[in-house]
């Protein structure tokens, strides 16, 4: 299935604000919930093309994430060490 130009712009608009309020969580100025609940109304104003299919899910385990200069990520979401799922929040 290809992406219209609409869904491209949404697309883009949704995955630049987003790249901005996770630089937010991971600098501390919001709380978790915060970002999870900025995230989801994101979501329904911008509608991406991916959806939901990604919301609320980091895609590396936090030792991983920090292994490309994400520390501070990865003292947070310390949940997937514990059960091997390589996502928080899975």
């Amino acid at each position: 299935m290809r992406m219209t130009q609409e869904e491209f712009d949404r697309e883009r608009r949704y995955q630049t604000a987003a790249y901005f309020v996770k630089k937010m969580l991971l600098e501390g100025l919001i709380t978790e919930e915060e970002f999870y609940q900025i995230d989801t109304r994101n979501r329904e104003k911008y509608k991406p093309f991916s959806g939901s299919l990604l919301s609320g899910k980091f895609l590396l385990c936090a030792s991983k994430r920090a292994n490309i200069g994400l520390r501070k990520e990865a003292e947070s979401h310390a949940e997937c060490e514990k059960t091997g799922t390589g996502s928080a929040g899975s």
